[in-house]
């Protein structure tokens, strides 16, 4: 199973409203980079992405606007 990239961002809790929007709706999600940015947030490169299985993409994307659009 091949995931992908539907968010990024430096700040964890940016994504946690919607990675919890998206397991509320049955799509398996996770933070990657997740812990390299805690312990390396003094670098500005690293960003944490909100990863969805690329089955799940066109569910997650509908999501996605629905929360933004709150």
């Amino acid at each position: 199973m091949s995931f992908i990239t539907i968010k990024s961002s430096r700040i964890e809790s940016e994504l946690l409203i919607l990675k919890s929007r998206l397991e509320s709706e049955g799509i398996n999600c996770f933070l990657k980079n997740e812990f390299t940015t805690q312990l390396m947030n003094y670098i500005p490169t690293f960003e944490i992405e909100l990863q969805v299985a690329t089955s799940d993409l066109e569910s997650a994307k509908k999501i996605m606007v629905e929360v933004e659009s709150n």
